[in-house]
């Protein structure tokens, strides 16, 4: 298709009392300006604009790099990020509690347009979809507002956990709704966005819309002489004469590799089909496609998909794709009916229809492992000459039930994408990374970054991955920090800074010349930090890699500071293998700010992408075994010894396992002493794709006041999961039972060991204490749970002190917390209709009862209440396992104390109206201080107490 010129945008990026950003993509190169007005305009207004990109810079500050000017990175694809800043001098700031409007000017070398002219601020057509106004009414300017002056107005949107192909709806699209009803108040609308990780799963694209990501990103980059002008380098290429022809059997036996000389003269691979062709989803027969490439050739661990993103190009189009509807066009390329015709996005096919997808053609020249081996394959063919034609029948009609999904599914999120657009366009939008923004498991631990690292697929994945995050998220989280570059009058700056990066990617694909440019590319993975590997220490642990280019960043308001936390690329690992840890104790030295905040901030707002503080019962109990579980059931992969994989002999890389700050002990008490230190803190987090919420007490030494950290987790904007988890919450409700207990976790600690730091039962010494115990109390720092110690008192018995285990007064723990889980206690009236409860008058149900006569009659209410229970959404007052989005707030009370509230947003239909219904469908309320709590001072056996039944009322 032809490419627009706006191919995703106009993105709202960092917004702060000096700094305005708005990022675009286009396909052609350009200066692009930006103006701001004070109010919500239209964009013919008369008022002068309260500031521009074109206004005089700061001369006391670096030159805004690259300025108006876009970054070409290909033939059609040019990234413009673009300030409004004000300088000190101005005497001007962009100010709280007001709303303010922007226009984007595009001059290109034929033409100048601005969004009124694009056609963006009323009613059209996007790839068949109908899109509202940019600016929410027609002719209205996009617009937004900084965060307010009171507490108890900032509104802070969060999510993560966006994937296309997940049969949901987009919780993204459904803010529009959440924005459009708030967008004249000031401080009402959403103040800032923050986007918590897998803005884009770039290991597990569906078929279906791999066809439009390959063709696109081949588009993007450009082609010379129809030939795509990015190449991929894999570690060996196998050639096939013309006269042979590859076998089902073994279509590898058909070719030959060639020599390091060969690959050199004949060039690197081209990106996309047919050298790296897209798996379509059949179980059949030889094709292994990119998931044998990626986890073979790449050492790549991810198997969520078949379909992993391996090319920049790939990479970039995923991103336009996910934020804009500009760029599907009106066909899915190459995929036809049943009949022959072509299939569009916003087809509504049959149930007896099918969606076809074009076949494998074997090129000349192939990567190694893109065929099954021939044992394998042989393998295969017996497993399949053993099933019925029934069987075979039946999968193949699973199949073509499958694409019907997946393109009902698409068709779906192409339909809400033009709301997506809009609510990026008028909310400051910032950006954290997560893993499948590049790959699963990425830097999962030591061995994990050396294999990959190792292999010359997965450094291209790799960086190709990371330049993708660092110029379409990072760069608009913190636009003045990519101002300074090294140029040729000081080249002591070493071009290793955030704008080198941006003018080394420029050089990836200079015009119609194969690339990328092997020196840019060498030099970005470099900035990376790729070519390194985690250093082993003194005490076995692994320390974290110190890259040049770092991704955390700060952002605050008149009452708030945020902090974004990096827990991927600056990990810390216990060893080699196994469960990482997160963040480095020397990173989070980087990362947060030692207190106080400035002066009139009363939160500190911590964003990490992987929650920091889950609910007591899945990091206790389900976390620790999980990742154990999966490592059994795959315990023949991961110890075959013809295993070439990226994950042989490696356990705990199934990402399903829950990954936990809990399991590195030592970063995790370190995390929580230095948030700690500000006393009031929100983490927001995502990635666990469900939504709780989780309040801490923190105290330091004798503090009876202790700090409070509040844990809300919002996942995924369209993704849901784990299976096992949603079984339990729909089916067995043992989740939510042992969640609505409230079962909290208490953790002591000291800075060293001690002797006698624990009194034991008179007669008992350390000996008759679990291994486990023992030696944690062995370990600096001495880390100890409140349960699971010795008790000799008998049941029903007045409990002898001298007989349990306890605390010693004359050496108090250094400090203690406890996690408490936060459920929703509004009244059914005050939920949303579609999760409320059928009334029931309890008192006329028990009086009824007691009749005789009428007790038929209060079975039946009841029984009632319980079947209309059935079509309603349920369980939701702890956990949410459904498309959601979190809003965070603040209510102050009169005697000082600061509640943060977490709402949790979905849309369900409602069973009376049979209309979808957006709303807070689960409220969680954390305070955050000052509150008198009594620290944990008590040793128990068991992790459940006792607790008497009441005797039943007369």
């Amino acid at each position: 298709m032809q490419l627009p010129l706006l191919l995703a945008g106009p993105v709202l990026r960092r917004v702060d009392a000096g700094l305005v950003a708005v990022q675009v993509m286009l396909s052609e190169p350009a200066t692009v300006r930006l103006t701001v007005w004070e109010g919500r305009v239209a964009f013919d207004t008369t008022n002068p604009p309260f500031a521009s990109s074109g206004d005089a810079p700061d001369p006391n500050a670096p030159t805004p790099h690259p300025g108006e000017a876009t970054v070409r990175i290909g033939e059609q694809l040019h990234l413009g990020l673009v300030t409004a800043r004000l300088p000190p001098a101005s005497g001007k700031v962009f100010q709280p509690d007001r709303l303010y409007s922007y226009n984007v000017t595009v001059t290109g070398a034929q033409n100048r347009t601005d969004l009124a002219e694009l056609g963006l601020l009323g009613p059209h057509t996007v790839s068949g979809v109908e899109v509202g106004p940019l600016g929410y009414a027609d002719r209205m300017l996009p617009s937004f507002a900084l965060p307010p002056t009171t507490l108890d107005d900032l509104r802070l949107a969060y999510g993560s956990c966006r994937r296309p192909l997940y049969d949901d709806g987009d919780a993204l699209a459904w803010m529009d709704e959440y924005l459009n009803e708030r967008v004249d108040d000031p401080r009402a609308r959403i103040h800032q966005l923050f986007l918590g990780g897998d803005q884009i799963y770039a290991d597990d694209v569906d078929p279906i819309m791999m066809l439009r990501v390959v063709e696109l990103g081949v588009e993007l980059i450009g082609t010379a002489g129809g030939v795509p002008v990015e190449r991929v380098k894999v570690g060996q290429v196998l050639r096939r004469p013309p006269t042979s022809t590859p076998t089902d059997a073994d279509p590898t036996a058909a070719y030959t590799a060639e020599t390091p000389q060969e690959t050199k003269t004949a060039g690197d691979l081209p990106a996309g089909p047919p050298h790296f062709p897209i798996h379509d989803g059949r179980k059949g027969p030889t094709v292994d496609g990119r998931l044998g490439l990626t986890t073979v050739s790449g050492q790549l661990t991810s198997i969520d998909g078949k379909n992993h993103l391996i090319s920049l190009g790939e990479f970039a189009a995923t991103y336009v794709l996910v934020w804009s509807p500009a760029c599907w066009g009106e066909e899915v390329p190459g995929a036809t009916t049943r009949g022959g015709t072509a299939v569009r996005w916003l087809d509504t096919l049959g149930a007896d229809e099918d969606v076809v997808l074009p076949t494998h053609v074997p090129p000349e020249r192939v990567p190694q492992h893109l065929y099954a081996s021939a044992a394998a394959l042989a393998e295969r063919a017996a497993k399949e000459a053993k099933k019925t034609d029934e069987v075979r029948a039946e999968e193949a009609e699973s199949e073509r039930r499958s694409r019907l999904r997946s393109h009902r599914v698409h068709r779906e999120f192409l339909l809400g994408l033009g709301r997506v657009q809009r609510v990026l366009a008028n909310v400051p939008t910032y950006m954290m990374i997560d893993d499948h923004d590049v790959t699963d498991d990425i830097f999962l631990n030591p061995m994990w970054r050396h294999r990959v690292l190792g292999a010359a697929l997965g450094q291209v994945i790799l960086t190709n991955g990371m330049i993708a995050y660092a110029l379409f998220q990072d760069w608009g989280n913190d636009p003045r920090r990519y101002d300074p570059v090294t140029t040729p009058s000081h080249p002591e700056l070493g071009g290793q800074l955030p704008g080198d990066l941006l003018d080394q990617a420029a050089r990836l694909f200079p015009a119609s010349t194969p690339g990328p440019d092997v020196d840019a590319f060498a030099a970005l993975g470099r900035m990376f930090g790729h070519n390194l590997d985690n250093p082993l220490l003194p005490d076995g642990r692994f320390g974290a890699v110190d890259a040049p280019m770092t991704w955390h960043f700060t952002v605050d308001g008149p009452k708030h500071v945020v902090v974004a936390l990096d827990n991927r690329t600056r990990r810390s690992y216990a060893a080699e293998i196994g469960p990482p840890g997160n963040v480095s104790t020397e990173a989070l030295v980087d990362q947060i700010p030692r207190p106080p905040l400035p002066a009139g901030r009363e939160v500190l707002v911590v964003i990490a992408p992987l929650q920091v503080i889950g609910p007591p019962v899945i990091d206790e109990v389900v976390a620790r075994a999980i990742y154990r579980i999966f490592d059994l059931a795959t315990a023949g992969d991961l110890t075959d010894p013809d295993s070439l994989a990226g994950d042989r002999r490696m356990p705990g890389t199934n990402p399903d396992a829950l990954e936990t700050w809990a399991f590195d002990a030592v970063t995790f008490e370190h995390l929580l002493a230095r948030l700690a230190e500000h006393q009031r803190v929100v983490v927001l987090s995502g990635d666990v794709h469900n939504a709780a919420s989780n309040v801490m007490s923190y105290w330091r030494g004798a503090q009876q006041r202790p700090a409070r950290i509040a844990q809300f987790t919002s996942s995924g904007f369209k993704n849901v999961m784990p299976v096992y988890l949603r079984a339990l919450d729909r089916s067995a409700m043992l989740l939510q039972e042992l969640l609505r207990a409230r079962l909290g976790v208490e953790r002591l600690g000291w800075t060293r060991p001690d002797s006698d730091l624990v009194l034991l039962p008179r007669d008992r010494t350390e000996a008759d204490l679990v291994a486990t115990t023992r030696a944690k109390l062995l370990r600096s720092p001495v880390l100890l749970a409140t349960h699971g110690w010795l008790d000799d008192n008998e049941d029903g018995v007045e409990p002898d002190p001298g007989l349990t285990s306890r605390l010693n007064p004359a050496k108090p723990p250094d400090w203690r917390w406890r996690v408490t889980p936060l459920l929703d206690d509004r009244a059914d009236v005050d939920r949303p209709a579609p999760i409320r409860a059928t009334p029931l008058d309890d008192a006329q149900i028990e009086a009824q009862l007691a009749d005789p006569a009428t007790a038929f009659v209060a079975m039946q209410a009841v029984a009632g209440r319980h079947q209309a229970a059935l079509g309603r959404m349920r369980n939701t007052r702890q956990m949410m396992f459904r498309s959601n989005f979190g809003i965070c707030r603040f209510e102050s009370g009169p005697d000082g104390e600061v509640t943060a509230v977490g709402e949790v947003h979905t849309s369900a239909v409602d069973p009376e109206t049979q209309l979808p219904v957006l709303g807070p469908y689960m409220v969680h309320r954390a305070s955050l201080g000052p509150v008198d709590e009594t620290p944990p001072d008590q040793l128990r056996e068991s992790v459940l107490r006792r607790v008497p039944i009441p005797e039943p009322g007369p």
